[in-house]
């Protein structure tokens, strides 16, 4: 299958984004302690337009950068440091981390997990074996604006994977056309064969 062209779409008024991305931060500073007690687990993701709208055909918006970027780990950061300062404070074993995607940043998010769930996402990802010898400083996201937030833990970088049934006439067109680099491995589940793909890499705290 021939890869088609991606078109990015022109991000306009960025003093508005900056705006934007400082208000989702402050407005999930708070973590939602009925809602966690209810259902066990809860989660922030980067929901600021544009980057949180549904993409057209061959259309996208370029990810963060710069300013946006380094606000958006900004916030991150303070929304996971308000989140453990609460659970702390409720005295039960949690799970807590922030997902930082390395090609695709705007997928980052804060996960918080108590109770049955605390054990859920330890396994969302798989580990890299061989880290880079710089750490966090090897990420593409790792600047002079945005070192003191990510200097502040110990990161370990993790793969996003996802399986595709190679039966699967439109899934094995898919798998045909992504870089060798991407192709993991061929996995048995029962009687159908998968090609494991990595889509992304992610930084966890260590």
């Amino acid at each position: 299958m021939k890869k088609q062209s991606i078109r990015y779409r022109k991000i306009r008024g960025i003093n508005r984004r900056k705006r934007a991305i400082e208000q989702w931060g402050a407005r999930n500073k708070a973590l939602d302690i009925e809602e966690l007690k209810e259902t066990h687990r809860d989660y922030v993701k980067f929901w600021v337009n544009p980057w949180s709208r549904l993409s057209l055909i061959n259309s996208i918006y370029p990810e963060p950068t710069d300013d946006c970027e380094y606000l958006l780990i900004k916030n991150l950061q303070k929304i996971y440091q308000s989140w453990q300062d609460t659970l702390e404070s409720m005295q039960t074993p949690y799970y807590l981390q922030i997902w930082l995607y390395e090609e695709y940043i705007s997928r980052s998010q804060v996960v918080c997990a108590i109770e049955d769930y605390k054990d859920f996402y330890k396994h969302t990802f798989e580990p890299v074996d061989e880290q880079p010898k710089d750490g966090i400083q090897s990420s593409i996201h790792y600047n002079v604006n945005t070192a003191r937030y990510l200097d502040r833990y110990d990161w370990t970088l993790h793969r996003c994977v996802q399986a595709y049934d190679l039966a699967d006439p439109w899934d094995a067109e898919y798998v045909e056309s992504l870089d060798s680099q991407q192709l993991l491995r061929k996995q048995t589940i029962g009687q159908k064969e998968y090609q494991i793909v990595e889509i992304d890499k992610v930084w966890l705290l260590s």
